[in-house]
């Protein structure tokens, strides 16, 4: 019988916690941060202005450039984050020749989601290929930037948590990038 109460009071215990983080998750303080909107700046609420310090890299990809439905530019950056974050390695058993690692999974799903995105929109013709352009190439920009940044765990987050294109792009143009 003892037991039996105090199982039940562990579980009351836990059940009260949870329901407890969740009503307090639904307060948080908002900033309010300029990002890039559409070729405009404007304000938007976002709870985090993202940093990520970039230090002279290399911007030319080592493979072949695949032409891109974006252009030659985009393709470039295109292969560039292919080969950032996909690392291929032979393997010598099994049935499969090749092993593919992926670096930051939650950025390189995110770029991916991004770019069928572009792509529908562009066969709809909701946005212009300028536009597309512009915006894609910052996501890009982003990607390659935050590859060679240790602390992007925070970022890394963020995204795995947003499954909305528009979300998705938002949390992109929060992202500040600092040369040095």
């Amino acid at each position: 019988m003892k037991k039996i109460i105090a199982f039940v009071a562990l579980i009351f215990l836990f059940v009260s916690a949870n329901a407890q983080d969740r009503f307090l998750a639904g307060f948080s303080t908002e900033k309010t941060v300029r990002v890039f909107n559409s070729g405009n700046e404007k304000d938007v609420k976002n709870e985090k202005c993202y940093s990520f310090k970039v230090y002279a890299g290399n911007d030319i990809p080592k493979g072949d450039i695949e032409p891109h439905y974006l252009g030659s530019e985009i393709a470039g950056k295109w292969s560039l984050v292919n080969e950032l974050y996909l690392k291929k390695s032979e393997v010598n058993m099994g049935f499969s020749s090749t092993y593919t690692e992926t670096v930051k999974p939650a950025i390189l799903n995110a770029v991916y989601k991004m770019n069928a995105f572009y792509k529908k929109a562009l066969n709809r013709k909701t946005i212009k290929v300028d536009e597309a352009q512009k915006q894609f190439s910052w996501i890009l920009d982003c990607a390659i930037a935050i590859f060679y940044c240790s602390d992007s765990a925070e970022f890394e987050l963020a995204l795995a948590k947003t499954k909305d294109p528009n979300q998705i792009a938002k949390l992109f143009n929060s992202v500040k990038i600092e040369k040095n």
